[in-house]
């Protein structure tokens, strides 16, 4: 009885944080409509969630518009995400609001299912809370299942055709690099952390870093200075916002990554890019063709010099070698 009552207790105390934070959320979305119906053509999309979702929607931000009848468009996300997708076309401004803010707000949007209302639209994939698994949102069927990322954020998220257009990155005239281009020309940027794709090991790194400074290139190790960021030993740390990402990506030779929204970010400048997907890691090829998988950063509107590959634990020297043909080929 004692071990019930704790549950009981337990899942109360759980329940009143929820109401709390929904409350929060609920008056910062009382204020955001306030601004909407005051100024009419104004749409908000509220993306609550990770770097590469806030990618898709600022990708299809023109499309957005044209079909909506929307005059002004703006994105609201994390701080350090709103300034990654201020420059795509179409997007009119990126609001960067807090973690906790947006925590608020996605949990607003989770309990009440008020996905669009007020010319502010959620965007993500409807979830559900459960005091079982704290801090996490589940997803609802179908979720991501069963159709590509961009068929996703399409169809099911910005009520899009599919196929729709694909906006370009647009860098302001004179915004330049702080870096310098000869520096960096010869240069590997790596990028191993993602928050959801895990399970490419560290020695795999450390490894293709040893091999590619054999070669005579130089290896930089990203990071945007989040807690699940990590350098790879015999690297260069290279520590940058994701404006700074932007700017410096295409100046390296290439950049490797795991799949990640980091990936969809650099899709959108002309960095020539490898990207790491743990699919198929138990046999098949390693290369991916065009449209044989379901998140291909392809699919963001840039099809030359990506090169989607597949981690296989037990062909790691021969997918090194298929890396170095991409920056060879590159």
């Amino acid at each position: 009885m004692e071990e019930l009552e704790f549950d009981v207790n337990q899942r109360m105390e759980w329940l009143n944080t929820q109401c709390e934070i929904y409350e929060n959320g609920k008056n910062i979305y009382n204020v955001l409509a306030q601004n909407t119906k005051s100024n009419p053509g104004l749409e908000l999309i509220v993306s609550p969630a990770n770097l590469g979702d806030t990618v898709f929607i600022a990708t299809l931000a023109s499309a957005y518009k044209k079909v909506h009848g929307v005059k002004t468009l703006l994105i609201l996300a994390k701080e350090r995400q709103a300034e990654a997708v201020k420059w795509i076309e179409g997007v009119d401004d990126a609001v960067g609001f807090s973690d906790d803010e947006m925590n608020s707000l996605r949990i607003y949007f989770t309990i009440s299912r008020n996905y669009y209302s007020n010319g502010i639209r959620y965007g993500h994939v409807p979830c559900y809370l459960d005091s079982a698994f704290p801090n996490t949102f589940i997803h609802i069927p179908p979720g991501f299942s069963g159709m590509s990322l961009m068929s996703v954020w399409e169809q099911r998220i910005l009520d899009l055709p599919q196929n729709s257009q694909k906006g370009k990155l647009i860098i302001p005239d004179g915004v330049k690099s702080s870096e310098d281009p000869e520096k960096l020309k010869n240069a590997i940027l790596i990028a191993p952390a993602a928050f959801t794709n895990k399970g490419i090991p560290k020695v795999f790194w450390e490894r293709l870093t040893a091999f590619l400074k054999e070669k005579g290139f130089d290896v930089y190790c990203n990071s945007g200075g989040l807690y699940y960021d990590e350098i790879v030993d015999g690297s260069i740390p290279f520590v940058c916002s994701t404006t700074e990402l932007i700017l410096n990506s295409p100046l390296f030779k290439h950049v490797i990554s795991v799949r990640s929204g980091f990936t969809d970010l650099v899709s959108k400048t002309n960095a020539s890019l490898t990207v790491l997907h743990l699919h198929n890691v138990h046999g098949g090829a390693l290369r991916f063709e065009y449209g044989s998988i379901s998140d291909d950063v392809r699919d963001l509107g840039r099809l030359e010099d990506i090169y989607p590959v597949a981690y296989n634990a037990g062909r790691e020297d021969e997918l090194i070698q298929l890396i170095y043909e991409n920056i060879t080929q590159g």
